[in-house]
């Protein structure tokens, strides 16, 4: 028998259309959180909890997903290897896990371009990059006028590190081990 299991999920919806009631209704949320990712739930298995509706078309919906998941025993460990998303359809937790990764390095990345622009306008009008031994201190020289939203966090919500000097710097991230200083820290730097 596959064990059931039930879960929460809270969803930021974004760009969610404002319908005439004014927000985003439990059934409209219900059936986003259905479908989310390729899934095909039966209506029952999502119970939306709460919707709050925020400035912008902006939502959070906390809903509880009925679904069941696979494991499997290797030396002696469990581990969910499947999630059933509908009826006969199940997805590997492993290429979940593997797509979320990439897509976290992928934005990460992006947030570097940002700072990357940034540092560079700031040496155009000021002669040299950012001399800094912090994070912090880089923000205080960027924000708000070489960098209009200032981020602290990369997409693990790890402090992202920087040590700069007038002719070079160093950004960096701890990546997906959450360990700065190993094979998987994502770099930038200019020599």
């Amino acid at each position: 028998m596959i064990p059931r299991f039930i879960f929460a999920i809270t969803i930021l919806t974004i760009g969610v259309a404002v319908w005439a009631a004014g927000g985003l209704t439990a059934k409209h949320a219900r059936e986003l959180i259905r479908k989310l990712g390729g899934a095909d739930l039966k209506p029952n298995q999502v119970r939306i909890k709460t919707i709050s509706n925020g400035f912008g078309g902006n939502a959070i919906a906390e809903a509880q997903v009925e679904t069941a998941v696979r494991f499997k025993q290797e030396k002696g460990e469990w581990k969910v290897v499947d999630i059933r998303l509908g009826d006969q359809h199940w997805e590997s937790v492993e290429l979940v896990t593997e797509a979320i990764r990439r897509e976290k390095i992928r934005r990460t990345e992006e947030l570097f371009q940002r700072l990357t622009k940034a540092l560079e306008a700031h040496k155009e009008d000021r002669g040299g990059y950012v001399v800094a031994d912090n994070f912090d201190q880089l923000l205080e020289q960027l924000a708000p006028r070489y960098l209009p939203m200032p981020v602290r966090f990369d997409l693990w919500e790890q402090p992202l590190l920087y040590r700069g000097t007038a002719n070079d710097y160093r950004l960096s991230s701890s990546g997906p081990d959450l360990q700065a200083g190993t094979g998987d820290d994502l770099i930038v730097e200019k020599r």
